[in-house]
């Protein structure tokens, strides 16, 4: 029970990221707001895994060292980006509509990579959690946008959940033998070394430079760092190491359904009765993996 808790801690938590970095993409751009949070969450992990004590005395091989880095590097240095780019051209409810693929992305690559199978009662919750997230972005979006930016937007946040979800899959064995914020805290480096060897190539090189000036955006990077990237991926791992990796993804797949209903409370994105119906066949879909 404590790994399908902890998924749907990372879901909420998440949400509230999303929502805060909707806020900051009004300020930054993706791939400023990537490099800046990803620097800060690295230290706020860093600290943290220095003061539970998780880097005394680790043994850890080359080849597991590599994948973490590889993971984190998918994970959080492409996918993130590629998910940012997605939120700014779509909007919350927009990105809400495509994060429904991270669970169907999670349950293939567990499929094939680690030959996982799903209980018959997992498999009808999940399916409800997915159409629920399908149901609940289906209209009433507010503010039009064109057809090209709509697919530009799409095609970027499929790539992200599919990044993603590989990302994590790839070192879901390797989880059980190391400590939580050592792994966050690897895994993170991993997305800062990408990003930080791409940066100089960037086309925009001084926007990046300029996330880490003192701005009113800072408030919104922060605190969805803090939120987005920081305790939630804690708790993300943590779902994924004490739960089957499908059951954990169908739980973070409530994350959806939470950020429609906060981009209607902050964002003042449109919030319909067809989108609370949603709201209640996810958490039966939730309650149907639990049991």
């Amino acid at each position: 029970m404590m790994g399908e808790f902890l998924a749907l801690m990372t879901a909420l938590l998440w949400a509230l990221g999303v929502i805060l970095y909707k806020k900051s993409v009004g300020f930054v751009t993706p791939f400023s707001l990537n490099v800046f949070k990803n620097c800060v969450a690295f230290v706020l992990l860093a600290v943290t895994t220095v003061v539970l004590g998780q880097s005394q005395t680790l043994s850890v091989t080359p080849r597991d060292l590599i994948l973490f880095l590889i993971s984190g590097a998918l994970g959080i240095g492409v996918s993130d980006t590629l998910y940012f780019m997605a939120l700014r051209r779509l909007g919350a409810s927009r990105t809400a509509l495509v994060d429904c693929l991270y669970s169907p992305f999670v349950i293939l690559f567990s499929v094939l990579m680690l030959k996982e199978r799903l209980a018959p009662l997992s498999i009808v919750g999940g399916s409800l959690i997915l159409a629920s997230v399908l149901v609940s972005t289906q209209r009433h979006f507010g503010q039009s946008i064109g057809r090209k930016q709509l697919w530009m937007g799409c095609a970027f946040a499929t790539s992200a959940m599919a990044t993603v979800a590989f990302a994590i899959v790839l070192v879901t064995p390797l989880l059980p033998r190391y400590p939580l914020a050592w792994v966050s805290t690897v895994r993170m480096a991993g997305g800062i070394i990408l990003v930080l060897l791409v940066a100089p190539f960037h086309p925009d090189r001084r926007s990046v430079y300029a996330a880490f000036k003192p701005q009113p955006g800072w408030k919104w990077m922060f605190f969805g760092t803090f939120s987005g990237a920081y305790l939630s991926l804690m708790c993300w791992l943590a779902g994924f190491k004490y739960s089957h990796a499908g059951i954990a993804a169908l739980l973070n797949q409530t994350s959806t359904v939470l950020i429609v209903l906060l981009a209607a409370l902050v964002l003042n994105e449109p919030l319909t009765k067809l989108k609370l119906v949603a709201v209640s066949m996810a958490f039966a879909g939730v309650a149907l993996v639990l049991y």
